[in-house]
């Protein structure tokens, strides 16, 4: 487990990623530019985001299978909060900060300890 500093203040924005569990199906679009390893989808409620393209299994047509739960949160954060990194994938870390709570959280906003 990594332990970082924030060096900056963050909060998203978006109120409705999506978010699957193993097994859900999504159609799969163009990959992320900035982050190489996401990749946008869409499941079959309209809902759609980047999630992390290692995550999923082709099965035909553009269709995918969730490999792996994936679940949106990013971690609103303040400069200087102290967060552990719980899992890195493709630039971004899933964080826990002192009071618990646990979200995605871009790699450029953290200093390592």
């Amino acid at each position: 487990m990594q332990r970082f500093t924030a060096n900056s203040d963050y909060e998203e924005q978006d109120r409705r990623p999506i978010r699957l569990d193993v097994g859900d199906e999504v159609t799969a679009g163009p990959p992320d530019r900035a982050w190489p390893g996401w990749i946008w989808a869409t499941d079959r409620d309209g809902n759609h985001g980047y999630i992390p393209e290692d995550d999923l299994q082709a099965i035909d047509g553009g269709r995918f299978r969730v490999t792996r739960a994936f679940d949106p949160t990013v971690l609103t954060i303040r400069r200087g909060d102290r967060l552990e990194s719980l899992r890195q994938i493709h630039g971004w870390h899933w964080c826990r900060n002192e009071a618990g709570a646990e979200g995605w959280v871009a790699g450029y906003l953290l200093r390592p300890e």
